[in-house]
């Protein structure tokens, strides 16, 4: 069994950040979510962790995520639900 906590350590590894690149945060995550969706890597319902537990996995402010959540959401890659985290 996966706690979450050791899932989140792994996350860091599949959806990483570069604050030196010329993309914006918020962007490399977006891209980072979609191939792993587009390749296969997150199935249909199969939840992302939340916004405030990637920020802090990565490191970052959790307004690059929450802006990367919202653009996934809109695109329809993310599906959310009243009281749940997105999937």
């Amino acid at each position: 069994m996966t706690t979450s906590k050791t899932w989140l350590r792994g996350i860091s590894n599949l959806i990483s950040v570069d604050r030196r690149a010329s993309e914006p945060l918020y962007q490399q995550i977006y891209e980072s979510f979609r191939n792993r969706i587009i390749r296969g890597g997150l199935r249909a319902g199969e939840l992302a962790p939340s916004t405030r537990s990637l920020a802090h996995v990565l490191r970052i402010s959790r307004l690059p995520v929450v802006n990367a959540y919202a653009q996934l959401l809109a695109e329809g890659y993310f599906e959310t639900r009243v009281g749940a985290n997105y999937n």
